[in-house]
């Protein structure tokens, strides 16, 4: 049997570099932190940096946290790590435009039954928490809590993206409506904007309420209990609205199962326009790079200490794609 060799070495200090190098620790110091007006000289300072890289010199986090007032760490917070297209692009945003500041971004599956807000600061440090969308905006310990928090949800409009799924199969002349709920507590908020959206519009235009099903995303029994259900009666459902592309595609190949076409036999819109939508899904488009300027504005805004600028109108996030399911 042979011994295992992956033992973690000792951490290399400044102490070791500055012995190889033949320099003082202070030198080191002013070197490896950029200090400016040192007045060491160029070849000293690469004498210092090619021994630091030969030796695997990495920088101690909580002493340079302790230097410098803050951690540059920005911590996201998620229900979960499978958050979609859109909530993926938006962390992919966050993250390069972070990057490019010097700040790292650590991304967080949150449960506050886990381990409570102010626990977790004290645990990561991070110089601010972004709750992301999707997920209800913790409440701080107290009003005097250090915590700074940017919170992603209330940025989009979530209510005008159902409003406008509805308006649209009401302009194709659909009067009898259903309505694909997501049955997933992690989506919760956004379904319940997207769903109440909905309802604006229904009222508004006089229309008979929505017939609503709740579905789970892969439960294809569910999907076809809920096309007979609407397909039934003497006054069957004529389009549906989903919550989501994802929705919206389940449905449309549960109707191709039982022989059926999206478009013609039930119509079918969702939101997002993710990429697999583009076989044929009529949806809502969010446009998620303006909607990530506008999240990155925020926390930029929080990082800088500089007030929340006034929300604006966002109706330009979206704009109707339409294709072959409605």
């Amino acid at each position: 049997m042979t011994e295992a060799t992956n033992v973690p070495s000792k951490r290399v200090t400044t102490a070791d570099v500055a012995r190889a190098s033949g320099v003082s620790r202070a030198t080191v110091s002013y070197v490896l932190n950029d200090v400016p007006g040192s007045g060491i000289s160029q070849a000293t300072r690469d004498l210092v940096r090619e021994t630091a890289q030969r030796l695997g010199h990495v920088p101690h986090g909580p002493a340079r946290s302790l230097r410098l007032g803050r951690s540059m760490i920005v911590l996201a917070l998620v229900h979960d790590y499978t958050i979609g297209y859109v909530a993926d692009h938006l962390i992919a945003v966050l993250d390069k435009a972070l990057a490019a500041r010097g700040l790292v971004l650590m991304v967080h599956r949150f449960d506050e039954k886990t381990r409570p807000l102010s626990e977790l600061w004290g645990l990561v440090a991070p110089d601010l928490i972004v709750s992301m969308g999707g997920m209800a905006v913790p409440s701080l310990p107290s009003a005097a809590s250090p915590i700074r928090l940017v919170g992603v949800e209330g940025l989009f409009p979530h209510r005008r993206a159902g409003a406008m799924q509805i308006e649209y199969l009401h302009s194709r002349g659909h009067r009898r409506i259903g309505y694909a709920d997501l049955d997933n507590p992690r989506v919760a908020l956004i379904a319940a904007e997207r769903r109440a959206g909905a309802e604006d519009a229904r009222v508004k235009l006089g229309l008979p309420p929505l017939m609503r099903r709740d579905l789970l995303l892969g439960d294809v029994d569910a999907a076809f209990a809920a096309i007979d259900d609407w397909l039934s009666g003497p006054d069957p459902i004529t389009a549906v609205a989903a919550h989501n592309d994802e929705t919206a595609i389940m449905l449309v190949s549960a109707l191709q199962a039982k022989g059926l076409r999206a478009g013609r036999e039930l119509a079918v819109i969702g939101v997002d326009n993710i990429p697999l939508a583009r076989v044929g899904i009529t949806t809502v488009e969010i446009n998620v790079d303006e909607y990530a300027e506008v999240i990155l504005d925020q926390v930029m805004r929080a990082i800088d200490g500089q007030p929340d600028r006034p929300p604006t109108d966002r109706d330009g996030f979206m704009r109707l794609i339409v294709r072959d399911s409605a």
